[in-house]
This record gives C-alpha cells, structure tokens and sequence, in this order.
C-alpha cells in the first residue's frame, strides 16, 4: 500500500509543472486572441507609461489612474497568472514556467559550486504582479536602521519615521498584535499571521525562548528574534500586487494594461523621456507620453532597459554602439541575499511537511471550502533575525536571518525542486540525496541561514545591443571575504543552536553523517567544511537589488525622489 501511495504522489508532483506551464500557455493564446479586439496604443497619447507591471508596477497603475485625469499605460512583458499561481503550496512549481524569465548567472568563482556551470538560477516573475506572483509571501518591513542609514547619506524622505506611515497606509492587518508594532488596518494589502505551520514551529519558538531571544514581532522597533512569519494572504491564496491592486483597477477607463509586449528601449528627446518603444506579438510600435515614463522593470530589467536606451556607463554603451545620453553607473552595486541550504535535519516523527501525507480530498476541501490547510503552507514554520557577533553593530540590527523550513530538497521525490536551483542533478544524487531517499520516511527539514547585508557588489551588463539577448548577470558572490566569513559564522551558529536544545532533539534533529560533494577532503562540520560547503550549495534568497542606486552623490543612477539623474 505504501509502495502504491508513493508512486502516486510520484506522479502528482511530476504533473504539477507541466500541468502549470500548460495552463500558462493557455492563458497566453487567449491572450493573443483577444488582442485583435484590442485598439492600437500607438495612436494615443499617454501621461504616464509605467514598464513592467511587477511588484511596483502594479501599485503605481493603481494609484496613478485613481486620478481620472490622468491616462495611464502599463506596459508588462508577461501576460496574467493563472490560478494556480495563487495557491501557496505550488510556489516552487511556478518557477521555470513560462511566468519566471530564468534567469541565470555568470559563473561564480567563488560560489555555486553545486550548480551547473556554477551558474546559480535566479527566478524572476515574468506576469502581472511580477515576483511578488511568485514569491514565498513573507512579509518584512525591514530594519529601521537601515532606512534611517539612507536619509544619512543625504537620501532625504527616506528615514524610518518618513516611510513607516506608507507602511500602515497600505497594509490590512488582519494578525494578531504584539510587541510594539502599529500596523495599518485600511490599507488594501492583506497581512495575516501565517495560516499553516508543522508542530515544529511551537518548539523553535521554545528553543528560542530558553536562548534568551525574544519572541514577538520582528517588524517592530527591535528586529532581533523569533517569530511565525507574517503573509500576504488573503482567505488563504496569494495576495500579491496583481490580485490586491490592480485587479480592482484594471476596468477603469483611464488605464490601459499592455500584456505580452516587450519593451525594446525608451524614446529620449533633448534630454527627455517622452516615450517607450516596444514590440508585442512580432510587431514593433512606438507610443508616446507627456509627463513621465516609470521604469519598473526589476533589478534586472530596468537596468537592461535603461542602457538600450542610452542611460549607463558610458564605456560600456560604446562598445556596443550604443549612443550614450546620460553616462552613470546603471546596472553596478548589485546585491543579493546569499543563503545555503543547511540540512537535511532528520525528524523521528511524521510532522514535517511530506506531500504523501497531504495530498487527500480533506487538504482539498479545507482549501477550497476554509482557505485552510497544507495546501496554504509557504513553507516556513519560523523565522529569525540574529546578530553574529562578527559586525560591530547595535544588537537590534542582525546581520543574519534564519528561515526554519517545514519540509527539504527531497520532498518532492526528486522531481523538481533541484532543477529550480539548477543543482548538478546526476552528481549530487549519485554522491549525496540518494543515501538519503527513503520513500517510506522522507521525515526532514531544512534551515536557510541568510546574510542580510552583504559587502559583495556585482554588476548587470548587456551583453549586446540587440533587445532580446539575455543580459550579463554576475552577482560576484564571496568576492568580498566578509560574507564568507558571515555565513559559515550563521550556519555555526544555526548548528549549536539546534544540537543544544532539548525541544529540537526530542524530534531527532540530525543532520547526517555524509560528505557533500567536492568537500570530502575536509572533517565534516568543522570549519572548514562548512566553508566549502556554503560555497558550493550557494543559493539566492531571491532579493536582488542595487542596479539603479538612489544617492546624492557620484554612484546614483538616481535621486531620493527616484528621478535618473
């Protein structure tokens, strides 16, 4: 009985990717008919184009056409998710769809060792509501601290106290309250206390405890500790910007929204933006503005856009006859939150997430019918923000966070998970994930130990002048050794925490005692071999951002009022 509850759970989740891109592909078709119906926005005059219709883009369309004077053009390179994008539980599977660009690194010298190439995958939403269609719904202020360190450096509007009642301005709370966080309740973006979590989750929360951490709310005035995470849900399913802004939105007839259409670069004239070029279903067409073009296009995009147009270092626009307009340093100062994969930690129990468990006409009914259940999990029981002792900062600005996951990379059976990090597959199963693939016990979890504010700056390049060439992604991981340092110090410090606690050992809580692939030359678990260990399983925390600095000075693209330069 159990060999055939597993081959059925094989063949549900080998489906769930193919079954989401089929219905994505589906969506485009009906799409591209339903055009021909639609009138031809190169004939028209707008006052605001805004380029890409993500996470921001869909907010400012919002906003923007609530002004009825104002006719406003959204123009999105992907088309609208499915419902299936909607359902927590399938967030994984969303990647290396046709909603994700995939994008994918250089290779790194000195990280994603893993990977193919060490070339490390970083997924992008390519859809209405961009990543946050596709992201794992976590909701993080952020620390005040660094807000406060932008208005320092001359970024004025842009402290704590100046952004904070933008914050409560667009936020529902729909949680339970503690600590000293004020949250919104009028806003229009839902944020709910996490609606699934394991029985893991109640014992992290007491292994902090007996740590001396606080437990309580992490988007208060002290960041540091332990919480069940927030979410953007709503009745259980994704609310991203798609769903919460601009559905609502999308009728008014002040706005026009351009699905499936690629902008090619933005028109500039005496200095001015004063329109976009784009290309949509084989056609190219140009449409013009009169007050502003809104780049909104990623940390990928827009600076890919930006450099087509002419706006970037000029050395680099020159030699791919380019003519420059403005020369500043479009596409350096990338960032990115570099995370590793610690664990598997194996459970003694049957609590962690398994989709053999869940996969049952109950989970189904209690989605469906409550918005409750497995099926809303975004798998993450705990998370922590925790200082490492290595920064000489103040104790309420951690430099690393612990996501504590419900369920690890063989959950799936080895289906797809691996492939969404693009892992050397036939490598690591061959010397690593086959000793530990037991159909009847895939009882584990992972902890993904994150460095907040890393010193590692990389760069977006094009890499022709040709629009539809993929860019030059080189995050430079570990190029500065202090992030070495940091995350090998947060996995040390993940690993005492959870081998000294009673409430985590109680469960088994064991990381096994195999050698990962290419670090075998090295005692496992010592220093060491965690230093080679996070430099080959070296994984995007998917918050890449820098491309278009805001500062006063010689290294902004642009102005605290986020105007080019």
């Amino acid at each position: 009985m159990k060999a055939l509850q597993h081959q059925i759970v094989y063949l549900a989740v080998t489906c769930i990717p193919l079954i989401v891109s089929c219905l994505a592909f589906l969506v485009y078709w009906s799409e591209f008919i339903s055009s021909v119906l639609e009138t031809d926005v190169a004939h028209q005059y707008f006052d605001f184009i805004i380029i890409g219709g993500g996470s921001a883009g869909s907010v400012l369309a919002n906003r923007l056409s609530e002004v009825d004077r104002f006719k406003v053009l959204l123009i999105e390179a992907g088309g609208a998710p499915s419902f299936l994008s909607s359902i927590p539980s399938l967030t994984a599977h969303l990647q290396l769809s046709p909603y994700d660009w995939q994008h994918l690194t250089e290779p790194q010298e000195k990280a994603c060792g893993a990977m193919v190439g060490r070339r490390c995958r970083w997924p992008s939403g390519k859809m209405l509501g961009g990543s946050s269609g596709m992201n794992y719904m976590l909701y993080v202020r952020g620390n005040q601290k660094d807000y406060d360190s932008w208005a320092e450096q001359g970024n004025t509007g842009w402290s704590w106290q100046e952004v904070v009642k933008y914050f409560t301005k667009a936020e529902r709370s729909e949680g339970s309250e503690t600590g000293d966080t004020v949250y919104g309740f009028n806003g229009i973006l839902p944020v709910t206390d996490s609606v699934y979590v394991t029985p893991l989750a109640s014992d992290i929360l007491e292994m902090a405890r007996d740590k001396g951490y606080n437990v309580g709310d992490m988007n208060g005035a002290n960041q540091t500790g332990f919480m069940v995470p927030q979410v953007n849900h709503r009745d259980g399913l994704r609310a991203d910007t798609y769903r919460t802004y601009l559905k609502q939105a999308k009728h008014r007839s002040n706005l026009v929204i351009l699905k499936n259409a690629r902008v090619l670069n933005v028109l500039i004239e005496n200095g001015e933006a004063v329109g976009v070029a784009y290309s949509r279903y084989g056609k190219e067409r140009m449409v013009r503005c009169r007050k502003e073009v809104i780049v909104s296009a990623g940390t990928v995009g827009s600076p890919k856009i930006l450099m087509l147009s002419g706006v970037g270092p000029s050395s680099q626009l020159q030699k791919l006859g380019i003519k420059v307009v403005r020369d500043l340093p479009v596409g350096k100062n990338l960032q990115d939150h570099l995370t590793t994969m610690l664990g598997p930690f194996m459970i003694n129990k049957p609590i962690s997430f398994d989709p053999s468990r869940f996969l049952s006409l109950k989970t189904l009914y209690d989605f469906m019918f409550s918005g409750e259940g497995p099926a809303t999990t975004v798998g993450v029981d705990a998370m922590a923000f925790l200082h490492s002792g290595l920064a000489k900062e103040s104790e309420d600005r951690p430099d690393i966070q612990l996501l504590f996951m419900s369920s690890w990379i063989l959950a799936d059976y080895w289906t797809f998970i691996w492939r969404t990090f693009g892992l050397d597959g036939d490598r690591l199963w061959d010397g690593y994930f086959q000793q530990l693939y037991y159909p009847k016990n895939m009882n584990a979890v992972s902890i993904l130990p994150i460095i907040l504010r890393p010193k590692s700056l990389g760069e977006v390049k094009l890499a022709s002048a040709n629009p539809w060439a993929n860019p030059i992604i080189d995050p430079k991981y570990f190029s500065h050794p202090d992030d070495l340092a940091l995350l090998v110090k947060a996995v040390e410090k993940t690993v005492h925490m959870v081998n000294t606690s009673e409430h985590m050992k109680q469960h088994g809580y064991d990381l096994p005692n195999i050698l990962f692939p290419g670090c075998e030359e090295f005692d496992l678990f010592s220093s060491s071999y965690w230093t080679c260990y996070v430099s080959q399983m070296s994984l995007t925390m998917y918050h890449p951002v820098g491309t278009c600095k805001m500062a006063v000075d010689r290294t902004g693209v642009v102005d605290p009022k986020l105007k080019v330069k």
